[in-house]
């Protein structure tokens, strides 16, 4: 269980807004470490687009978001110049291309557009990689056993080499463990200084839990950041009163920057190697039939480190993203917005603000009390006005929202998690697109967890579009529905509503809150398994399933429609780029829930192009892994 304080003007942490970037955010990209981080000025070395005609199997390249398929395709010069009967393609290349290679495909193999993550946090996920991960998470699947043994052998096989390093950890996540039955009632477990000291006392430990709104300390830790923080002896007369008062348990931005910045030299070392860790991020997306990624909360400092990255290392993935804005006076300076038109790494397509928490972290900011501990927790809203109640929508967030669209022209993606944030969010688009006169926009609510009938009636007749963290149903329904929520979880992700109501929605992982993986976000939407509960087979809201067709176009089409990048990916469409995966299994052959759950999202991938150029190779991949075990040694 995590305990909550007084919380202050957007100091709510979660993904979307990382707390260790945001804190630390004009060191990590100063000037001095950005060049220590890209030294060169390098290009990328660009292999030569495939000529390349494309037949057999499954080929569905979902044009105008249409699962149909046809029999083959061609690509030239990065782009698709053809799709349709196979010898109206073959016609065409060899009138056009002549000397074109073939690839044929077998016939249980599947072609589709690139999958599409239309939610992540690039350049977070991949600074937060050398932290030691203590998360519930292998690979894309819940770990069996999650409680604190593991996480306490995870921190005992991996003690700092270097004197004085903290233990840095990441990804805890009291939700996922065994539930406490304290008063006959089921309660998240309660992590806390003695805890920890239990696992380890001698060497100092800070571990940031998957909410990113608690940093957990052991007494060790604890006592160190009161010594070397003048901040936090202003505050407490003691490290004794530091101790017992926070219990290790620092929440949000008030209490986790003191205790980040007596570290800073460790993570911000930690944080030249994140063009390595950009790579392993991208090249796992690849793996997963990834071709585009859309980071959901840019500052300008991530931006620069990303278009740096790309001038000196080969584009694996697509990329575009939101900018991040915290407040009035960031929105106030916006320029006018303009649509993207040609595809650039990295494009703004949208502005960002961040109204709540995390649901699962107990700061998703609710309309009524969570039932687990602490009592009367309503959660955080990120934007609270001096004299107006709580659940009344502030004058100063509305203006905000106005700002950014009816002033700026700006489309909006409004993280919302909690029911009342929803609300707030829904109410704050009603009043600004009341007044705003300009072209239609693509307004979106992250995350929108919980939502009613009458909510998606308004979003329709507005145009704001849900993109769901489907991961909610899947890896926490459980934790909602036996402890957080009760019956309340029966509105999470109301995907199966929201189609029917006639809107367009995405599925995203928000990586690294879950992991990367569209073939496992179209698993958890079609079948609602809530894969905690591993006794039996249960279902949350069943009413709420999506088929496999429109599980695909979610991560395909109307993902990219949602980004402002339909005009270049999401399907295979004549003259959009060669972004393509190639599947061993066609995921719409998987009928049953039999044949989908826990299967849907280990269907190998096995190649997966941009651009007409192949960046992964499921075979090669295989070799590879093969010779990292083999010593080579000289003839005698």
């Amino acid at each position: 269980m995590e305990n909550l304080h007084d919380h202050t003007h957007g100091c709510t942490h979660c993904s979307c807004n990382n707390p260790v970037l945001e804190i630390l955010k004009e060191e990590i990209f100063s000037a001095e470490n950005l060049t220590k981080i890209n030294p060169g000025s390098g290009k990328p070395s660009h292999e030569k687009p495939q000529t390349l005609m494309i037949t057999g199997g499954i080929i569905r390249p979902m044009i105008n978001g249409s699962t149909d398929t046809v029999e083959a395709i061609g690509i030239s010069e990065g782009n698709i110049v053809i799709t349709g009967k196979k010898s109206d393609v073959k016609d065409h290349m060899d009138k056009y291309y002549p000397g074109y290679e073939t690839k044929e495909l077998a016939s249980r193999q599947a072609l589709l557009p690139g999958l599409i993550e239309p939610h992540v946090h690039m350049v977070p996920t991949a600074m937060m990689q050398g932290w030691l991960d203590v998360s519930p998470f292998d690979g894309q699947n819940l770990r069996p056993v999650y409680d604190l043994s593991f996480v306490g052998s995870k921190i005992n096989e991996h003690i700092p080499e270097i004197p004085g390093y903290f233990i840095l950890g990441r990804g805890l996540d009291p939700s996922l463990m065994p539930f406490e039955v304290l008063n006959n009632k089921n309660e998240l477990i309660t992590i806390n200084n003695t805890v920890l000291d239990d696992i380890n006392a001698d060497v100092p430990i800070m571990l940031l839990s998957a909410s990113m709104h608690t940093l957990y300390l052991n007494t060790k830790a604890l006592t160190y950041v009161y010594n070397h923080s003048p901040e936090v002896k202003s505050n407490y007369s003691s490290a004794e009163d530091y101790i017992k008062k926070t219990k290790g348990q620092l929440q949000e931005g008030l209490q986790m920057t003191p205790a980040l910045k007596v570290v800073k030299l460790q993570i911000i070392a930690m944080s030249l190697q994140i063009n390595s860790y950009l790579t392993d991020l991208f090249q796992t997306a690849n793996k997963r039939g990834v071709t585009f990624m859309y980071d959901a909360g840019l500052n300008k400092g991530s931006r620069i480190l990303l278009k740096a990255y790309f001038d000196t290392h080969q584009e694996r993935v697509r990329t575009g993203g939101a900018l991040l804005c915290s407040g009035q006076q960031e929105v106030d300076n916006l320029d006018p917005y303009k649509e993207p038109g040609q595809y650039k790494p990295v494009y703004y397509g949208h502005i960002k603000v961040v109204s709540d928490g995390s649901n699962q972290g107990l700061t998703g900011y609710q309309s009524a009390p969570y039932l687990c501990d602490p009592v009367n927790n309503t959660g955080v809203f990120n934007f609270p006005q001096t004299g107006i109640p709580a659940h009344t929508i502030p004058p100063s967030y509305n203006t905000l929202i106005n700002t950014v669209v009816a002033v700026k022209g700006w489309p909006l993606m409004v993280h919302a998690n909690g029911d009342q944030a929803v609300t707030f969010a829904i109410n704050a688009y009603q009043r600004t697109l009341a007044q705003y006169r300009g072209p239609e926009l693509r307004n979106r609510i992250e995350h929108c967890s919980l939502l009613t009938a009458d909510q998606i009636t308004n979003m329709l007749q507005m145009g704001v579009s849900p993109s769901f963290l489907i991961g909610h149903v899947g890896y926490w329904g459980y934790a909602f529905k036996k402890v957080i929520f009760g019956e309340k979880a029966q509105m999470l992700d109301l995907c199966g509503s929201t189609l029917a109501a006639g809107m367009r929605i995405s599925l995203h992982s928000d990586n690294e809150v879950s992991p990367l993986g569209p073939l496992r976000m179209m698993e958890q939407s079609i079948t609602r398994i809530m894969e905690k509960n591993t006794s039996v087979i249960e279902v949350l809201n069943s009413k709420e399933c999506l088929t496999p067709e429109q599980a695909l176009v979610a991560v395909t089409y109307d993902a990219a429609w949602q980004c402002y990048a339909d005009k270049w990916v999401g399907s295979l469409k004549k003259g959009h780029f060669a972004d393509f995966v190639i599947l061993e299994q066609d995921p719409l052959s998987m009928k049953t829930q039999t044949s989908q759950y826990m299967k849907m999202r280990d269907i190998p991938v096995l190649e997966t192009w941009v651009g007409g150029v192949s960046v992964y190779e499921k075979a090669n991949d295989e070799k590879a892994e093969i010779g990292k075990g083999v010593t080579l040694s000289e003839n005698p």
